[in-house]
């Protein structure tokens, strides 16, 4: 008998009782596609190529879709782009993991995705950004700075074709983990 189960009932840890982290990943099936499938196609403008101006371009072709091949395959290794559990949430942005607790977040807003080949997003707006933005590498801050450009927000991360929720209903999935810490709002 060990000392976990020789504790009164009411003293053993039930793993069900919290909430379940939401996440959101590469979707494997696309990334894999893309990267098979570049592959293919840069072998074959490789083979095709050869020393005349018609196959030296085929040579640049074949090294462009040799790189989008590589790229696609990287997302394969990458793993979660954002997890949120009942501390907070954490984003991974290029290399670089940033994360904030709840209740640093001014708001989290979700763009739900409209169409199947549409992108949703998952945007974190924090109540003060200054040292959380301050203290990431300048490549960060670039990809950061962009985003912030085309979103509105520095923190956000997108869902639906190339990047899979562990939980489709988004919005409630985080509220949820919110728990009333900072508000999740739909984006319409």
């Amino acid at each position: 008998m060990t000392e976990a189960s020789a504790l009164p009932r009411e003293h053993h840890l039930d793993l069900d009782d919290g909430p379940v982290p939401f996440t959101v990943r590469a979707s494997q099936k696309v990334h894999g596609g893309l990267a098979f499938g570049a592959g293919l196609v840069a072998v074959g403008f490789a083979a095709s190529g050869s020393g005349s101006p018609t196959g030296i371009l085929r040579w640049f072709v074949a090294a462009a879709f040799a790189v989008l091949a590589i790229v696609c395959a990287r997302a394969l290794t990458v793993g979660d782009m954002l997890v949120a559990d009942d501390v907070g949430i954490r984003l991974r942005i290029g290399n670089e993991w940033i994360g904030t607790r709840w209740h640093d977040i001014e708001e989290v807003t979700v763009l739900k995705r409209r169409h199947p080949l549409d992108d949703g997003r998952i945007a974190v707006h924090l109540l003060d950004p200054g040292p959380t933005l301050g203290a990431m590498p300048a490549s960060t801050r670039k990809t950061t700075d962009a985003n912030r450009r085309l979103t509105g927000s520095s923190l956000a991360i997108p869902f639906g074709l190339t990047a899979r929720p562990s939980n489709g209903e988004v919005v409630q999935a985080l509220h949820m983990l919110a728990d009333a810490r900072c508000p999740v709002r739909e984006q319409l």
